[in-house]
């Protein structure tokens, strides 16, 4: 077989070797012809030996391009495959799906057509750094070395690109003093010359190399943040520059003095200015950058958006780069004054609006409300605005994650006209070095998202094409698991990965430092106890019932009536608990009868991420029933209630305790950069215990005369 192909052309050189691959996997032999771009165009017809024709299909002149960006067509014609897009990443993700059917073994019949199209124009993953991070803890710690580590950047792109993915946005709170060195402000920068040149190489190569696999990268900011020593630079206050605890108060940062100190110096604001245009000037491959007017802001809407007007914008329309700017709007809806002061500096095609889509949650229900509860697009014309959905999970970070049809359907929920795309990642964790999992036994991999890759694979090809199949699913997870069990595993993810979700739908909080679910942690109250879960308040705006109003309704005798007018009750979301426990479980027996001496690696991993998720749904299934119980004991007083909450709690604890277990075989403690406390089940046994307590202690609202 001949591959007849640019080599020019990095990222479809990317594509092509990957087709390479597939034919060694398989045992055929090729051969490789290299053509010049006006040669690509030949018919395939030409070429008497069998082939594939890789190419970019020229758009001709006063002519629209034959396929929308990014798609791609796969045709056979006797014994010539044509490859081929209007773009190099369409073409790159026609090989991709050639080298999978190579791979599965699925031929392409004589006059067969494969065509596809992004379903979502940007697809990308939000990247926390490690360095002026938004939060402190082990996840930044521990990654430092690694992120400034390009061989981990390449497997992780290259990841990237095999999944589909086009975005890769890099977020630090100040990253100016290890990206870019300013003559103008030289004394803020703590690295000597040696080492500015090194961090603008490491980062020149970081950015390339994404280019080169098709994908942008994005840098954003928190704004007008500083650090001490650039603060020291300036001839400021170190304090000026203090990170300081950001969560001192609920106001999020916003109302401290010195945030109003920073929006009103002139000094300041040249900085990030001379900072913002060093790094366009610097990075010329840089697609974009974003920030926010709010997070280290204070004043009016209006007095922080002329901010970013007299920084971000005058910085990119002083370095003569015509490039993308999202502007987010977290802790503010998009409002007029971004309408009136910002969005109009930019072109339609160049001004994005970030969103927030499910809060800190998307592990809870796949089409969130929180837009139009919020009101988000008051004021903003969304014929004339593209809006990007930052997707965060900060809900699992421990286990394993991969349901396809919730991210399916959570997929088609964000198909709106005026949504051109999404990123998805963490506010407090990086999959970079695997510093959670013990070094020793099954550990067959170096890098977290090598063990969380199904997770990164079903957001980034589910984006691009939502109606994948399952077949594409259990192949792709046959890189982990022996091909005669990836089905079952198949099988046991999704169950697994129903929990979490369930337990978000019935008790919701909104930010991450409020609420870890996998730990059943907050910053702000510890340990999340029964009485917390007795006044529950579920996600709002999907029809979730709340366990207090399903008592009430209940002791009322109108629960029947009631019910209909939500899609699911606690009794519901505590049956899904239940049943996907028990097919979890019925998957696990299945593979432990099957595994044998292919019970090691990812499989025997696995094994233990599905056994904890059991304890950790049945742990939920106990709190939510005491919960329910002891809100029936509030209304009636039947001390029966009071009884079944203490049996369902103690029911708990062993739940708990056997989590620990599962855990602790193959995972080590660290401490949490959002919700500032160690993880571990067994650290929190007593807490656990203490519900049942809470039980026995707890007081019902009817008086003795009223019995």
């Amino acid at each position: 077989m001949k591959l007849i192909y640019d080599p020019n052309n990095s990222v479809i050189k990317f594509g092509v070797e990957q087709i390479k691959k597939s034919l060694e996997r398989t045992g055929q032999y090729f051969t490789e012809q290299f053509c010049k771009k006006q040669f690509s165009q030949q018919d395939p017809s030409l070429f008497s030996a069998p082939g594939i024709l890789i190419r970019i299909l020229p758009q001709l002149k006063g002519e629209a391009p034959a396929y929308e960006s990014e798609s791609f067509l796969i045709k056979r014609t006797g014994e010539h495959i044509v490859i081929e897009g209007s773009d190099s990443r369409g073409v790159l993700y026609g090989c991709l799906e050639m080298a999978e059917r190579l791979n599965r073994g699925i031929g392409l019949k004589i006059g067969e057509e494969i065509r596809q199209k992004p379903a979502l124009s940007i697809r990308g993953v939000k990247y926390n750094l490690p360095y002026a991070a938004f939060d402190s803890g082990d996840p930044f710690v521990a990654n430092e070395e690694t992120c400034m580590n390009l061989e981990y950047w390449r497997a992780y792109i290259d990841m990237l690109a095999l999944n589909r993915y086009n975005c890769l946005s890099l977020w630090s709170e100040h990253p100016f003093h290890l990206m870019v060195v300013s003559v103008k402000y030289r004394s803020t920068n703590p690295f000597n010359d040696v080492q500015v040149d090194r961090n603008i190489r490491f980062f020149r190569e970081l950015i390339q190399y994404a280019k080169n696999r098709g994908i942008d990268v994005y840098l954003f900011t928190w704004n007008i943040r500083l650090t001490p020593q650039v603060a020291k630079g300036l001839g400021l206050p170190e304090a000026v520059g203090d990170f300081g605890n950001m969560y001192d108060n609920l106001m999020h940062r916003v109302g401290l003095p010195l945030n109003r100190f920073r929006g009103q110096s002139e000094l300041i604001k040249d900085y990030f200015r001379e900072m913002i245009l060093q790094v366009l000037l610097t990075y010329p491959e840089l697609k974009g950058i974003g920030t926010s007017a709010s997070e280290w802001m204070d004043g009016s809407g209006s007095e922080r958006e002329q901010w970013i007007v007299e920084t971000y914008v005058e910085a990119i329309k002083q370095s003569g780069r015509k490039i993308p700017f999202i502007h987010r709007t977290n802790m503010q809806n998009a409002g007029k004054e971004i309408k009136e002061l910002v969005q109009g500096c930019f072109a339609p095609e160049d001004f994005y609006i970030s969103w927030k889509y499910s809060n800190a949650h998307c592990y809870s229900h796949p089409q969130p409300q929180f837009e139009n509860l919020w009101h988000a697009w008051d004021g903003i014309d969304l014929d004339q605005t593209q809006i990007l959905y930052t997707v965060r999970n900060d809900d699992v970070f421990t286990h394993r994650f991969g349901d396809p049809d919730y991210i399916r359907a959570y997929v088609k929920g964000m198909l709106k006209p005026y949504v051109k795309g999404f990123y998805w990642g963490a506010d407090g964790y990086i999959w970079g070095k695997d510093f959670q999992h013990i070094d020793y036994g099954h550990k067959t991999w170096t890098y977290d998202f090598e063990r969380h890759l199904f997770q990164f694979q079903l957001w980034g090809r589910l984006s691009y094409n939502p109606d994948v199949e399952d077949t594409v699913w259990s192949f792709l997870l046959q890189a982990h698991y022996h091909p005669a069990h990836a089905e079952l595993f198949l099988d046991g993810f999704r169950s697994a990965s129903r929990i979490i979700p369930a337990v978000n739908r019935l008790f919701w909080i909104d930010y991450d430092f409020q609420w870890h679910p996998e730990s059943c942690l907050s910053q702000t109250t510890g340990f999340k106890t029964i009485l917390d879960f007795v006044d529950a308040t579920p996600m709002p705006g999907i029809g979730v019932m709340s366990i207090s109003d399903y008592a009430k309704a209940e002791q009322e005798g109108v629960l029947e009536q009631v019910k209909a007018e939500f899609e699911e009750t606690p009794v519901d979301i505590i049956r899904t608990l239940a049943e996907s426990t028990d097919l979890l479980e019925e998957c696990i027996n299945q593979l432990n009868n099957q595994l044998g001496e292919w019970k090691a690696g990812h499989s025997e991993c696995t094994l233990l991420d599905f056994l904890a998720y059991i304890r950790l749904g049945q742990y939920y299934v106990g709190k939510f029933s005491a919960s329910l119980e002891l809100n029936r004991f509030k209304l009636n007083g039947d001390i029966v209630h009071q009884k079944r909450a203490i049996a369902y709690l103690e029911q708990s604890c062993e739940h708990w305790e056997r989590l620990g277990h599962y855990w602790s075989l193959h995972n080590k403690p660290y401490f949490m950069a959002r919700v500032k406390m160690t993880f571990g089940y067994p650290y929190y046994l007593e807490d656990v215990k203490r519900d049942v307590t809470l039980a026995q202690n707890f007081t019902s609202q009817v008086t003795v005369d009223t019995l």
